[in-house]
């Protein structure tokens, strides 16, 4: 066994932190060689905004420690430099955690490669605890009587409506608001969700799940729920009450639009119309199936206009989501160094590289890189972006030595980070000589499962 880990399992059993009144604790032991980590609230379950809530140092025994003030259940994510896990913390709760080993192959990029994390000494009576057992046993459960489905639907049936009578008798009592509405919105996203005959109606899921007046937005199981429930729901509406909703969003205005969903009969209050308009500006602009620029449009009249607190909110979160580089914006004047900005190399194709110099896969790849760039290099300017790190190994300089052209170490938090989407290691983009992003991600230069590379586009360029 590690020698830390055996230290840390020893620290845990001498049962030396107590939990401070007003505080959770969270101490853990990472396996990943990383020098901090980073601890973020989610705040919004619509956008997923992730707050800040502490930065802890990893010591040289791999240990780190956060300390939370917290009111209520919150949904803590923890990022390293490439990994991130998350947990529920409860209020003046202590936790121990360990972060385990990485596999081999991983990316290096933090919003990419999500870990599960391990407990020690979890309470029976804290909210991971029961949600951990009782997911378990729903999976158990579904994953006997699936077959059933189509073989004998009755029996399915049956099965089904006995589990939901054993769910009601194990939880209805719990004393947690947060854990009954955990069960209630899980079953009605697996086990009431499935398309048999028999099954809750439109109507009969409304009124169980989302007929009441509060809205859960602080409760991640509600918001899938109700993005479930209102999916595409443009085209759920009655043909009449549709064509209303187009001719409102033709118009441009909120007011008339959410006028309009009140006469559905899953909606009906201004409150949950507005509600549903949130998600459906999230829903098509990741889809595509309304126009970008009326999606903005009703998302800034939500944001001034709404008289709820939590719209005007999640509107301005929206907002700022969807203001992350897309195909076809420019690019912001990216700091690059103290004395490089990406505005430089305007006038010249940018072949974006994200590289990490312990990646064996982005290693794999550097022979193939530089045969290109030594090709086309006239023509595409090639930038590479790596993650800065107080110390790098002998190999790890070795590879970036085999860069040749621009490269620039940037921070976890640097804005390109965010506003490009970087997500895994290697990663490709290219922008055009205006520094418009073409392609995001852009080809590799090595195959893909269709034998394609960027070298046909570079050789097509080069041509014309």
């Amino acid at each position: 066994m590690n020698v830390n880990r055996l230290l840390f399992l020893l620290f845990i059993s001498c049962g030396f932190l107590n939990t401070l009144q007003s505080q959770s604790l969270l101490r853990g032991i990472s396996n990943w060689k990383t020098t901090e980590i980073r601890a973020y609230s989610v705040t919004d379950f619509i956008s997923n905004k992730e707050v800040e809530v502490g930065r802890a140092k990893v010591d040289t025994n791999d240990i780190f420690e956060f300390k939370f003030t917290n009111s209520d259940i919150e949904k803590v994510i923890l990022r390293g430099a490439n990994f991130y896990a998350w947990l529920y913390i409860q209020p003046k709760t202590t936790y121990f955690i360990e972060l385990p080993e990485p596999d081999k192959f991983v990316s290096s990029m933090e919003n990419n490669n999500e870990i599960e994390m391990l407990f020690f000494r979890l309470d029976s009576t804290d909210i991971n605890y029961k949600i951990l057992g009782f997911e378990a046993w729903m999976d158990e459960t579904i994953s006997e009587i699936y077959q059933l489905k189509d073989i004998h639907p009755e029996q399915f049936i049956a099965k089904v409506r006995s589990f939901k009578k054993e769910t009601s008798f194990l939880y209805d009592n719990f004393d947690s608001p947060f854990f009954f509405n955990y069960v209630k919105y899980s079953v009605g996203m697996t086990v009431d969700n499935f398309n048999i005959i028999g099954g809750p109606s439109k109507r009969d899921k409304f009124e169980f799940y989302l007929s009441e007046d509060s809205l859960h937005y602080k409760h991640p199981k509600f918001i899938e729920y109700a993005e479930l429930y209102y999916e595409k729901y443009l085209y759920q509406l009655d043909k009449e009450i549709r064509l209303k909703a187009e001719d409102a969003l033709r118009q441009g205005s909120l007011d008339q639009f959410t006028t309009v969903l009140m006469e559905d009969p899953f909606i009906q209050s201004k409150k949950r119309a507005e509600f549903v308009t949130l998600i459906m500006c999230k829903e098509a602009f990741y889809q595509g199936y309304l126009d970008r620029s009326l999606i903005f449009e009703l998302l800034v009249s939500l944001s001034k206009e709404s008289v709820f607190p939590e719209h005007v909110l999640i509107a301005n979160e929206l907002l700022n989501l969807f203001n992350q580089m897309q195909v076809g914006m420019k690019a912001p004047d990216y700091t690059l160094s103290a004395d490089k900005h990406f505005h430089e190399y305007k006038g010249k194709w940018v072949y974006l590289h994200v590289f990490d110099p312990s990646s064996e896969r982005c290693i794999t790849e550097l022979s193939a890189l530089k045969k290109l760039q030594a090709k086309y290099g006239n023509t595409f300017q090639f930038v590479t972006i790596y993650p800065s790190k107080e110390v790098y190994t002998k190999s790890e300089l070795r590879n970036l030595d085999a860069l040749t052209w621009d490269k620039f170490p940037i921070d976890q938090n640097h804005p390109m980070i965010k506003s490009l989407q970087l997500t895994t290691y290697p990663m490709y983009l290219l922008f055009d000589p205006n520094l418009l992003l073409y392609a995001s991600p852009a080809l590799s230069p090595t195959p893909n499962g269709r034998y394609e590379t960027i070298e046909r586009f570079f050789n097509a360029t080069m041509k014309q």
